[in-house]
C-alpha cells in the first residue's frame, strides 16, 4: 500500500522527530519566558513578531533555495531548528532569547513550505486529506511522547536542559529526510507562483494566519501569566491535546475529502469564533483550559486549505504556491502580535482575543467562496 512505502516511512520518521522536538520546546517555552525571564504582554507581542519575520520573508528564501534538493533543504531546516532550540538554553533576558527564537523560526518556516509538498508527493489523487491526516497522526505520536517525558522530567532537568534535549532529537529528522527520494517532490520553476486563480487560497492563508498569530502569541501566555498555570499542567494539557489530535487527525482528513473544504472549514471557523469570544468574554480558568483544547483540535480542519490547493493547482505549482501562501499568512504577523500586546497592556486580556475573533469571522465569510468539488465522471459502457 502507498502509505507503507519507503518514502512514507521516511517522512513519518521525520515528522515524528520534528513534532517531538517542537512539542518539547512548546511545552516549556511560555513558562520559561514568564517565570525565568519575566516577559510582559507587550514583549510577548514583539517576540512573536520577530519570530514570524522568517515566515514573512519566505518568498525570498524559497527563491534563494530553489536550486537546492528538497531532501537536502529539509535536512538543513531541521539542523537550523536544532541550533535555534539549543540557543534558548543560555538566555537570561528578553534580548538574550531573541536570537534563538529567530534562528529556530527560520528553520521551522522553511520546513513548513516543504512538509506539505512531501506529504502530497506520497498521496494518491483523492486521498490527499487522508494521507496528510496519517502523517499528522504519526507526528502527534512524537508530540505525545515528548509531552510525557517532559511531564516526568521537567522538575529534574529544568527548562534549559530540556531545550538542548529537544534540539538533539532533530538529528533523527535530519538523517531520515535526507534519505527521502528527491525526485518525488515536484519542483516549481525558479519563480514564485502568484496568479489570480490562487487568490482565494492566498486570502484564506492570510486570514488563517491572522487568527493563529493572536492565539500563538497570547493563548498559552494567558494561561501562564493571567491564570498562573504551571509548566506541568501546561504539559498535561498538551498531552491531552496530542491524544485528541492523534486519534482524530485521519478522521478529520477523511471528512474533508468526503464533505469538501467549504462545509468542513465553515464548521471549524464557527468553533474557533466561539473559542476566541470565550477567552475574551468569560474570565474563567477552567473554561480557558477547555477552550485551549478545543482550539487545538479544531485546527486539524485547516488541512482543508491545502486540499483545496491540491484540487486547483498542478503538481509543479504546489511548492511555489505553498511558499507564497505561507508569506501571505505572515503579513498579519508583522502587526497583530504587537498590536495585541499593546491592547492587552492598555485594556486587559479580552482585547487581543476580540481582535482575533474579527479575523476568524472574516475567514468564515471568505470560505463561502470555495467552489464545490466537481463530481468525477462515471464511465459508461455500450
Amino acid at each position: 500500500m502507498r502509505y507503507l512505502s519507503r518514502p512514507f516511512v521516511l517522512l513519518a520518521v521525520t515528522m515524528f522527530a520534528y513534532q517531538f522536538a517542537f512539542s518539547a520546546n512548546r511545552a516549556i517555552l511560555n513558562n520559561f519566558l514568564v517565570e525565568d525571564l519575566g516577559i510582559r504582554a507587550n514583549q510577548m507581542g514583539l517576540l512573536t513578531t520577530l519570530r514570524e519575520v522568517p515566515g514573512f520573508l519566505m518568498v525570498a528564501i524559497v527563491a534563494l533555495t530553489m536550486r537546492v534538493s528538497p531532501s537536502r533543504l529539509a535536512a538543513i531546516c531541521m539542523l537550523v531548528m536544532g541550533v535555534g532550540f539549543a540557543a534558548h538554553a543560555p538566555a537570561r533576558s528578553f534580548a538574550g532569547v531573541v536570537p534563538g527564537v529567530v534562528i529556530a523560526s527560520a528553520g521551522f518556516h522553511t520546513w513548513m513550505t516543504l512538509s506539505n509538498a512531501f506529504g502530497m508527493a506520497v498521496a494518491r489523487q483523492g486521498e490527499t486529506g487522508r494521507t496528510l491526516g496519517r502523517i499528522q497522526s504519526v507526528g502527534m505520536a512524537g508530540s505525545l511522547l515528548a509531552m510525557g517525558l517532559t511531564l516526568l522530567s521537567i522538575n529534574q532537568l529544568g527548562f534549559r536542559t530540556t531545550f538542548v534535549a529537544s534540539a538533539a532529537m532533530l538529528v533523527v529528522g535530519v538523517i531520515a529526510i535526507s534519505r527521502f527520494p528527491a525526485d518525488l517532490v515536484k519542483r516549481s520553476p525558479e519563480r514564485i507562483i502568484l496568479r489570480r486563480k490562487y487568490g482565494l487560497y492566498y486570502a484564506l492563508s492570510t486570514l488563517n494566519g491572522a487568527g493563529a498569530d493572536v492565539f500563538l502569541a497570547f493563548g498559552v501566555f494567558a494561561l501562564v501569566q493571567h491564570y498562573a498555570i504551571d509548566v506541568r499542567t501546561i504539559t498535561l494539557l498538551l498531552i491531552v491535546s496530542s491524544v485528541l489530535n492523534m486519534s482524530l487527525a485521519e478522521r478529520v482528513g477523511r471528512l474533508v475529502d468526503a464533505l469538501g473544504e467549504r462545509r468542513t472549514m465553515t464548521f471549524s471557523y464557527s468553533i474557533l469564533l466561539l473559542v476566541f469570544l470565550g477567552f475574551a468574554l468569560v474570565p474563567d480558568r477552567n473554561l480557558a483550559i477547555a477552550l485551549y483544547l478545543v482550539y487545538n483540535v479544531t485546527l486539524l480542519f485547516s488541512v482543508g486549505v491545502n486540499t483545496y490547493l491540491k484540487r486547483i493547482a498542478p503538481p509543479e505549482d504546489i511548492r511555489g504556491c505553498l511558499a507564497m501562501g505561507l508569506t501571505t499568512m505572515h503579513v498579519s504577523a508583522m502587526v497583530l502580535p504587537l498590536v495585541g500586546g499593546l491592547l492587552w497592556m492598555s485594556y486587559g486580556l479580552p482585547a487581543p482575543f476580540l481582535l482575533g475573533a474579527v479575523f476568524i469571522g472574516l475567514a468564515m465569510l471568505v470560505t463561502q467562496r470555495i467552489p464545490k468539488p466537481q463530481p468525477v465522471p462515471v464511465a459508461t459502457t455500450g
